[in-house]
């Protein structure tokens, strides 16, 4: 995955997200690589799924039944899961969470289907907002997920357990390690795929752009408030 020489971005980004799409095709701690581009192939079918927007567009998603238009490699509940995800995502309840992963999957593989689905969702809007046609999916490596998972991550009150780190602020008023870090902090390995990704983007301080930190606020205060982010 290459972006064409005449963009103006950085080549921080460039080899962020490059390393990032190369990084989907590897197993994980949970899945193979082979299983992380099926995330990657059923994301994208979500945004055109007819059962998807016809939940978005009912009083409960809830209430809708029936089955997702794309590809069904994985098992049924992660296809689900994963539309969730894409599609309507500020909608999911605690109740439906522990459905989940009481039945189908664990927490920990639950945060690295939300680290691939979110790393994947940064690139493709990246190549529709510039214009570009979506790149093709990343190749799958061979191997076996390690299994590994941070056993000191701390219940808080959350859907899943997180990284437990010091709640001291920084010079901006938010704390030095931000919550959505912590959030996927069960699985060290799903935290650094969606950071390397987003990190180019975004920053509290010091950011890495043409525009100053107060304007970039701005542009993603703005940005959430139109995507409805609940974060």
């Amino acid at each position: 995955m290459m972006y064409p020489e005449h963009l103006l971005l950085s080549s921080d980004l460039r080899q962020a997200h490059l390393k990032s799409w190369q990084a989907i095709g590897q197993a994980g701690d949970f899945f193979t690589g082979a299983e992380r581009v099926a995330m990657v192939e059923t994301a994208r079918a979500a945004v055109s799924c007819d059962l998807c927007q016809r939940r978005k567009e009912a009083l409960s998603p809830y209430s809708i039944s029936g089955h997702h238009d794309g590809p069904q490699t994985l098992p049924e509940e992660i296809v689900d899961l994963i539309h969730r995800i894409r599609s309507d995502p500020g909608r999911l309840t605690k109740t439906w969470f522990d459905n989940v992963t009481a039945n189908h999957i664990s927490t920990q593989q639950y945060v690295e289907i939300v680290s691939v689905v979110t790393t994947s969702v940064i690139i493709d809007t990246l190549h529709q907002t510039l214009g570009l046609e979506l790149p093709e999916l990343p190749e799958p490596s061979a191997g076996e997920p390690r299994g590994q998972f941070n056993a000191s991550a701390v219940d808080i009150g959350g859907w899943v357990p997180v990284l437990d780190a010091p709640q001291d602020l920084a010079h901006h008023g938010l704390p030095h390690v931000p919550n959505i870090a912590r959030s996927m902090g069960l699985v060290p390995s799903a935290v650094e795929l969606f950071f390397t990704a987003f990190r180019p983007h975004y920053s509290l301080s010091d950011i890495h752009l043409s525009i100053s930190q107060a304007q970039a606020e701005f542009v993603a205060a703005r940005v959430s408030s139109i995507n409805e982010c609940f974060y």
